[in-house]
């Protein structure tokens, strides 16, 4: 696991920490998938139980293009290429040592997207996706995760669907919650390991939507 030094740089432009890249292999979704990984980012080493729930839920069916917000070294955006091909993914992570990792991953497993370094919430401007599949931040705290809700759902396009993966014990009920106050349908789909993944579509216009 990521030590305490690695945690405060996950949501940082540039981790100061040491860089030690590490190889994982995994398999998804059928996929045998190899990714270089590293100190710094979120989930070095390993593969978050977390984000492969996420990765084996989301149903990108019918979608045209999406957007894996947070990406990390690029497990979402992988699969997703791989499971759908022809979908136009666009990954995004603030952290750049992540934006890195994530392009020589996509390319290492044979795949293409457009990985852009920065805040969805500044780089994105003017763009609308079919679907929004995100680990949000926890350790960050509960404001960064509704800020996450509240902009996927002005990202989204009126028939687009919203993906997220929290922690149960970690107030994933709550946030369910919170999702139902920003979307007309959200579905619990997987409840497994410690973990519940979201659908979420039909955003509901908000009075702050113009912020």
């Amino acid at each position: 696991m990521a030590d305490d030094a690695d945690r405060t740089h996950y949501f940082t432009t540039r981790p100061e920490v040491p860089s030690e890249p590490r190889e994982v292999e995994a398999e998804v979704r059928g996929h045998r998938l190899s990714f270089i990984t590293d100190r710094g980012v979120f989930s070095c080493g390993r593969v978050d139980p977390g984000s492969r729930l996420l990765a084996e839920q989301m149903d990108l069916s019918g979608a045209e293009d999406m957007l894996d917000w947070g990406c990390g070294w690029g497990l979402i955006g992988v699969v997703a290429a791989k499971t759908w091909p022809g979908l136009r993914i666009v990954m995004v992570d603030i952290n750049e040592r992540a934006c890195e990792l994530a392009r020589a991953n996509l390319q290492r497993n044979g795949v293409a997207a457009e990985v852009i370094a920065g805040d969805a919430r500044d780089v994105l401007t003017g763009r609308h996706f079919d679907a929004v599949v995100c680990n949000p931040p926890i350790s960050a705290g509960r404001r960064a995760v509704l800020d996450v809700m509240d902009h996927a759902a002005r990202l989204l396009r009126d028939a687009g669907s919203f993906w997220m993966v929290a922690v149960t014990k970690k107030g994933a009920k709550t946030l369910g919650r919170k999702l139902e106050e920003r979307f007309e349908d959200v579905q619990l789909t997987a409840r497994r390991g410690g973990f519940r993944v979201f659908r979420a579509s039909g955003p509901i216009g908000r009075e702050d939507d113009a912020r």
